[in-house]
């Protein structure tokens, strides 16, 4: 919040307003739009990474997704929205647990999953679409994952059960070796899901800035990245911002009128998309109150 606080004493509170109010209509709901897609998205991948079809009936489907991994997704959202020090994540083996009736072991090694997979496509949608990287570094880039993922896969299997093992290095083991964590399906999803908010964010932001889409696409993947950060604020308010500007300070010069803009028009996205998790999580909380009861055997 102090980062926050020093980002806006550079700001003029006009200029935060000009930014709520500049977007059009159509823009917002397009991006809002984009959201709720990406929301689908996730929910989708938990499926496929969890086999849920393999391990139970759906209670209900809405387009093919199941309704439980939907509200699983949806609360989980909210809480990472929420909550400082990214302590929402530990919302998710107890919806998991709850919802889908999954170990808590296993929806840890899921989750662990899920947050590789996303830095993974990250990194790889930076060094693909990053304005201005030469085309031997975004090789070198490539190269380099490639060759640190196989080596990764190749070193964890051979890492011995022993009491010695720290507990994290097992759940990593696990989360890397399991079969379904690795069907193409989930890496299609997750790519989508991240190419979708990504341009969702980018498109809201240059709305504002008045700069082109892969500047303000820089800007939204900076903002991303700074989740990385291990220490965060009240729903992550502060170091998204910054991340934000980051992003966009890499290709455009010091007195640029946009990037005078970005840190109001980051806020801007960043509580378009507190709004929006909070709504959907709040919703999922509700529907799931109200649920019908599964018969148990």
């Amino acid at each position: 919040m102090g980062l926050l606080a020093l980002l806006l004493r550079h700001t003029p509170f006009q200029q935060v307003a000009e930014a709520f109010r500049q977007p059009t209509l159509g823009a917002w709901l397009l991006t809002l739009s984009g959201l709720l897609i990406s929301y689908g998205l996730r929910a989708a991948r938990l499926q496929v990474v969890m086999d849920l079809d393999a391990v139970g009936q759906a209670p209900r489907r809405w387009l093919g997704l199941r309704t439980d991994a939907l509200r699983v997704i949806l609360m989980h959202n909210a809480a990472i929205n929420l909550l400082p020090m990214r302590a929402g994540e530990l919302s998710f083996p107890w919806l998991a647990s709850r919802e889908l009736g999954m170990p808590v072991s296993r929806a840890v090694a899921c989750l662990l999953w899920m947050r590789i997979q996303d830095l993974i496509v990250l990194l790889l949608l930076g060094m693909l679409i990053w304005p201005g990287l030469p085309p031997l570094w975004r090789a070198a880039g490539m190269l380099a994952a490639v060759l640190g993922w196989f080596a990764i896969n190749w070193a964890l299997p051979r890492i011995p059960d022993s009491p010695r093992v720290h507990r994290v290095l097992s759940k990593l083991r696990a989360a890397l070796t399991e079969s379904t964590h690795h069907q193409p399906m989930a890496w299609i999803l997750t790519s989508a899901n991240w190419c979708l908010k990504l341009s969702a964010g980018a498109f809201l932001l240059s709305a504002i800035t008045q700069t082109s889409w892969t500047e303000a696409w820089a800007g939204a993947l900076g903002g991303e990245l700074a989740a990385v950060i291990p220490l965060q604020g009240p729903a992550g308010f502060g170091t998204y911002e910054m991340g934000v500007w980051a992003g966009m300070a890499t290709h455009l010069p010091k007195a640029s009128p946009a990037l005078a803009h970005a840190v109001s028009a980051a806020l801007a996205l960043h509580i378009c998309f507190l709004i929006c998790a909070v709504v959907a999580g709040l919703g999922a909380s509700l529907l799931s109150q109200f649920k019908r009861p599964t018969s148990r055997p």
